[in-house]
């Protein structure tokens, strides 16, 4: 807990070095979380999705450097790929969201629209899980991709609900 200290009637928070990486952590999530957002308005099917995927990459890869597990980008990916299992472009099509891109000026719109949040949603679902999982004592080398994808799936709905 953050030791709190009075100075003057001026109060000064300690915080733990835990939750300064927690902080951290969810800011990580955030920032890319807006990317992933932003590169969902990519007009292109399919570059969406690429692109996307490269930010949540990037974002793991940035976590577990938080937590002390570095990695490259590729060590990455194969994880990211294991866990979701392809399930981040099930997701993102699943509304329809970057083929429905492909239909003139309706599908532009509608996944102008879509995309976005499902890329937003599905990037802080993706987060949540390798903090919790860096959080408990996990590792790179110690995970379970079925129990992470279970994991993912229910955070992601959590927050597509929100």
């Amino acid at each position: 807990m953050a030791k709190v200290e009075e100075l003057d009637s001026v109060e000064v928070v300690e915080h733990t070095p835990e939750e300064k990486r927690a902080a951290t952590a969810k800011s990580l999530i955030r920032k890319y979380a807006a990317l992933s957002a932003g590169l969902g308005f990519i007009p292109v099917p399919a570059i969406d999705i690429a692109a996307v995927s490269s930010a949540q990459y990037a974002m793991i890869r940035d976590i577990g450097e938080l937590y002390g597990h570095p990695t490259s980008k590729e060590q990455v990916r194969i994880i990211v790929s294991s866990v979701l299992g392809g399930a981040l472009p099930v997701a993102l099509a699943a509304g329809g969201g970057s083929l429905v891109k492909s239909i003139p000026f309706v599908g532009t719109i509608a996944g102008a629209l879509l995309v976005p949040s499902l890329a937003s949603a599905a990037t802080i679902a993706l987060g949540r899980v390798f903090v919790q999982h860096f959080e408990t004592g996990g590792t790179l080398l110690d995970l379970s991709a079925e129990k992470l994808r279970a994991h993912f799936k229910s955070e992601f709905e959590a927050v597509k609900l929100k």
